[in-house]
């Protein structure tokens, strides 16, 4: 059984509500358990979040953040809801600098946020259900 810490500030929340959406996913859980790596996730014009993966426990920090992560993700606002709604794929969104990687090299690192983070962003983004936000939509 995964545990996942429950946000306390914007980010924290947000990649909360995108995390347990798959929780209980096999798939994902043989992704996240065990994995122990320490992830830095930074919103241009917000915050810079570490998100601690430790045996079966994913919890958030925005404070005392590590001086050396096993990735670093820089990206802003647009381009975060770009990938979730899959307007722009990764490998495209690193070339035209839109998404900025530190440890793009850990390839095993680097694909297994891939599939961690950016799956259960597009499934959260199109889940119909919830209608968080539909496209061509006026606010309600």
């Amino acid at each position: 059984m995964i545990s996942i810490q429950k946000g306390e500030d914007l980010l924290s929340i947000t990649l909360s509500t995108i995390l347990n959406y798959r929780k209980d996913e096999p798939e994902f859980q043989k992704l996240v358990i065990d994995w122990n790596k320490k992830i830095q996730v930074e919103i241009e014009d917000f915050y810079l979040i570490e998100v601690i993966f430790n045996r079966n426990d994913i919890r958030f920090k925005v404070n005392d953040i590590d001086k050396k992560p096993d990735l670093k993700v820089k990206l802003n606002i647009y381009t975060f809801l770009d990938l979730a709604y899959g307007r722009i794929g990764p490998v495209k969104a690193v070339f035209q600098r839109k998404i900025r990687i530190k440890g793009l090299f850990k390839l095993g690192i680097l694909l297994k946020f891939i599939k961690i983070f950016l799956k259960s962003m597009q499934m959260v983004a199109s889940d119909p259900n919830e209608n968080y936000y539909e496209l061509n939509k006026e606010i309600r």
